[in-house]
């Protein structure tokens, strides 16, 4: 029973600080403060890597979103590229496709 209690009283001490003030361990106060800042440190990483891995999956989703756009886009440029698509945007400005065919003007080495 006295050991429970004993083991109590140390962690409550503990816990109050009085380990801090005792005189011969003031000598561990910079390791303390050292070992308090390096586990504060290690909490902000661990919070930045979780903003980052967020921020990730986030470009991620909006890469897929343009894939897409881009594709949709594609296709209908692709379509708009056919000869009847054209012969119908242009006849309404009186625009129509030749029936003669091209000549081919040779210019003579004479």
């Amino acid at each position: 029973m006295s050991v429970v209690k004993e083991n109590t009283s140390s962690l409550l001490s503990l816990l109050r600080g009085e380990f801090i003030t005792d005189q011969g361990n003031q000598k561990y106060i910079p390791l303390l403060l050292f070992i308090v800042l390096l586990i504060l440190l290690n909490i902000r990483i661990s919070f930045r890597a979780e903003h980052l891995l967020k921020e990730s999956i986030s470009l991620e989703e909006e890469v897929a979103d343009l894939r897409l756009v881009y594709i949709t886009t594609k296709s209908d440029l692709m379509s708009m590229y056919r000869r009847s698509v054209i012969e119908e945007i242009v006849a309404d400005k009186g625009l129509a496709t030749s029936l003669i065919p091209p000549i081919i003007i040779e210019i003579g080495n004479d």
